[in-house]
């Protein structure tokens, strides 16, 4: 049950983009790899709500080719126990782009871009799914005999960015880049402090939970209350305000190769609208579990009765016990920014191909928790119509994938679609049954390999596209 509702409802997290978007030179989104790119086309508009899409899945351990057992098709809990490691960690990522409009005058590019984006993040202790498959006292030895929940966390974030960005070919060589972004909050759930704990007696085997949970939420109680939502308000009207910035810059240390560095996502949102923030008591609670003697055996004694009050009265102790209070500070919560290294090589350059080989890294900064990544691949532009990459790339904690992309370009009207791992393609058939009662079971198919997906595509409009900008550009060497 946990894997299916994590799988199916949780939510990267925060990741970064794809490694290969920045590679796509016809394509105006490359700017989002690099606020110093400067995309081949003099001016470039996107269909509104279709310039970028933007999907992402990932987690490192929800793999279900490797869940069932043998030749069926049965969930094994031992085999996802050995696919976690400190923790289970599920994210996702959605982004639309509802406008964007660039456009180049001699050196110089800027653009103007407004986006839908959401980012979550689950993160389940390996402690959770070692109780749930072995029990306190089954053939598993907790270390110190206590369960370790404290990285237990939700944490999802909602807003709309707008931004203007300006870049700058200041030599042959140099091209320097910003884009400054007004961040708009909708809703959010960070986990700020999670460090739970269940240890079991190995005399008596009572239970004793400590530790605290602090959860901060903003937009989320007028979502659940079941009012009616102003809509002009909830769109417009909040006043959850930030700012965050993109900057890099490109260097040509020779005709045929380019040096990348850039920063993504350097900012903040403070939130001060619809504020619930929700703190446990930092306490400890013994359980010595229940005496059915006391009520099985009676006679006269109602035992569904008896023990729904016994339930009540634990219940009951646990919130006195922990209780929460309930706050309405302001906070703020900070992006998930990283940098990101690259290098790209013309191999072929050709009034009719172009070929490009490349390389990039990114890592988070700070406390973000973008996973170090590295990507490396080929692009091949065809008559100035057809753009189309493979590359592979390797993430933190997850396995190598395969990915690539495509641009179609007839006249003015510009087709893109990029996915990072072709083996999510696959399926896997998996059935999970009802332990209570086996002829109960329900029968699945899931992608063999959702470890690491994400998907860009859009369509724009892209007028006057520069591609002799590369020969110019060489030209300028030889002077």
């Amino acid at each position: 049950m946990i894997y299916m509702l994590t799988f199916l409802f949780s939510a990267p997290g925060f990741a970064q983009m794809s490694g290969q978007i920045g590679q796509f030179d016809l394509v105006p989104q490359r700017i989002y790899a690099n606020p110093a790119f400067q995309p081949k086309a003099k001016l470039n508009i996107a269909i509104p709500a279709l310039g970028n899409v933007y999907l992402q899945h990932g987690n490192n351990w929800i793999n279900p080719s490797e869940f069932v057992e043998g030749n069926s098709s049965a969930l094994s809990p031992e085999a996802i126990l050995a696919s976690i490691g400190d923790e289970a960690t599920t994210t996702q990522t959605v982004g639309v782009e509802l406008i964007h409009f660039g456009y180049r005058f001699g050196k110089n590019y800027i653009h103007f871009r407004a986006a839908e984006r959401f980012n979550s993040r689950v993160s389940l202790p390996v402690d959770l799914f070692r109780l749930a498959v072995f029990g306190n006292v089954g053939s598993y030895q907790f270390e110190n005999s206590t369960a370790d929940f404290s990285d237990l966390g939700l944490d999802a974030m909602h807003f709309r960015e707008y931004a203007i960005g300006f870049n700058r070919q200041f030599t042959n060589q140099l091209t320097v880049g910003i884009t400054a972004k007004y961040l708009y909050g909708m809703e959010v759930i960070q986990t700020a402090n999670s460090s739970l704990q269940l240890r079991t007696d190995p005399n008596t085997y009572a239970l004793t939970s400590l530790g605290q949970l602090d959860v901060n939420t903003s937009g989320v109680g007028g979502l659940v209350s079941g009012d009616d939502i102003d809509i002009h308000e909830y769109l417009l009207g909040k006043n959850n305000s930030g700012f965050a910035l993109d900057f890099g810059g490109t260097y040509r240390p020779i005709e045929r190769l380019e040096l990348q560095l850039s920063a993504h996502d350097i900012g903040f949102i403070r939130w001060r609208d619809d504020i619930a923030n929700y703190e446990t008591n930092d306490a400890t609670f013994l359980y010595d579990g229940v005496d059915l003697t006391q009520f099985l055996f009676q006679e006269d004694i109602d035992f569904g009765e008896e023990f729904g009050n016994e339930a009540d009265s634990l219940l009951d102790d646990l919130e006195s016990t922990y209780g929460y209070q309930k706050t309405n500070g302001d906070f703020t919560t900070n992006l998930n920014g990283y940098i990101r290294y690259g290098a790209a090589y013309t191999l072929l350059n050709t009034s009719k191909f172009r070929g490009v080989g490349w390389a990039n890294a990114t890592h988070a900064i700070g406390a973000s928790t973008v996973g170090f990544q590295v990507s490396a691949g080929y692009n091949q532009t065809i008559w100035n119509t057809i753009q189309a990459g493979v590359h592979m790339t390797k993430t933190k904690d997850l396995p190598f994938t395969f990915g690539g992309g495509f641009s179609l370009n007839g006249s003015f009207f510009q087709l893109y679609a990029m996915v990072e791992n072709f083996s999510v393609a696959p399926l896997t058939e998996v059935t999970i049954t009802n332990e209570d009662n086996p002829g109960d079971s329900t029968t699945l198919f899931l992608p063999a390999s959702a470890s690491d997906l994400r998907l860009h595509v859009g369509i724009n409009l892209t007028f006057n596209r520069n591609f002799g900008e590369s020969r110019d550009r060489r030209s300028m060497y030889n002077r």
